[in-house]
């Protein structure tokens, strides 16, 4: 398709080619039109929808009640950190940490694949709540409780802040192109089969046990990656940044955003970073009011803010029947011939 074909067709088509052409050259742009602290919050925005992404496979397509994604972006984080330290490139070091997530995410996946429900929300719960424990006593790596401070990546020509947007805004969309693709071929097939008939799965050619342990390497890939870029966000690492607020941080953008849609993440991600800023002041009480969130978002929007155009189709009135053209020779109720 090329450029001009997208302002052609419908005037609604149209209208939203030139909204995202719009919003892209604001992206691009931002640096030099917010301050820094709300370049700080709208890069906070692309982690955890990047992140998301990683939900929007696991928990959206294949149907798993997955609920470790922060320690996978704890691997994620303290990995490039090391690796850095190290004295390798930060590309380098962000991929290689995916794939230790990766590898992480399918040493889980193995027994998780046999669990259903409330059991699999159970084990993988716990292996979260075990790589806390990780991070506490791997004091090579990540420092322990004291923590460890991150190298910023700065960019040729840009500042700090700058370098980080860049990178987060990069990451985010490449992360969503591969995510809209996924959803397109076969593997995006195979996900909602296992998740809508996993019985008949094998009838079809499709492996539940593979296509499950796929789902869990890829979601904890982007998990890793996303914890490069929050290392980035935050300069310093500490075990207690990835516990159960984390989590619960992203059950609300992956439920409140939609799940199963791609642009869910970033809508939740706005919405959960916008209340963390808003009622940072209430401490633990903030899960309280996530978890209230949570709650009425699965009451009254089960498929989340990314399905309102939807619902809104729908509730549209049908348009009337238009009366079909007459039959040469056709009497009406009169028995007079048309």
């Amino acid at each position: 398709m090329t450029p001009l074909a997208l302002f052609s067709g419908s005037p609604w088509r149209i209208a939203g080619a030139a909204g995202a052409v719009a919003a892209a050259v604001v992206l691009l742009m931002l640096p030099g039109l917010v301050n820094p602290y709300l370049l700080f919050q709208a890069c906070l925005v692309m982690v955890t929808a990047t992140a998301g992404l990683g939900l929007v496979l696991i928990m959206g397509w294949s149907g798993q009640i997955a609920l470790s994604q922060a320690g996978f972006l704890g691997v994620g984080a303290y990995a490039t950190t090391y690796l850095v330290a190290q004295g390798w490139a930060w590309p380098l070091a962000t991929l290689t940490a995916g794939l230790v997530a990766a590898l992480f995410g399918v040493l889980i996946g193995l027994p998780a694949t046999r669990l259903r429900g409330f059991y699999l929300a159970i084990a993988t719960l716990a292996f979260a709540e075990l790589m806390i424990r990780v991070f506490v006593e791997a004091t090579p790596i990540t420092g322990g409780i004291a923590g460890t401070a991150v190298e910023a990546v700065v960019l040729p020509g840009i500042d700090v802040d700058g370098s980080r947007w860049y990178l987060c805004l990069g990451v985010a969309a490449v992360t969503t192109a591969v995510v809209m693709r996924i959803g397109r071929v076969g593997l995006g097939r195979r996900l909602r089969v296992v998740r809508d008939a996993e019985i008949a799965a094998p009838s079809l050619g499709v492996s539940p046990m593979r296509t499950k342990l796929l789902a869990f390497a890829l979601s904890a890939f982007i998990g890793g990656i996303a914890g490069a870029l929050y290392a980035q966000c935050l300069s310093y690492l500490t075990p207690e940044i990835f516990d159960m607020g984390l989590l619960i941080e992203f059950l609300v953008v992956a439920f409140l955003g939609g799940v199963g849609y791609v642009a869910g993440p970033f809508l939740g991600a706005v919405v959960v970073v916008v209340l963390r800023d808003l009622l940072q002041d209430l401490g633990s009480w903030q899960r309280l009011v996530y978890g209230l969130i949570l709650a009425l978002a699965i009451a009254f929007l089960p498929r989340g803010l990314a399905s309102l155009p939807a619902r809104l189709r729908a509730r549209r009135p049908a348009p009337p029947a238009s009366e079909p053209p007459p039959v040469a020779g056709q009497a009406d109720l009169t028995g007079a011939a048309r």
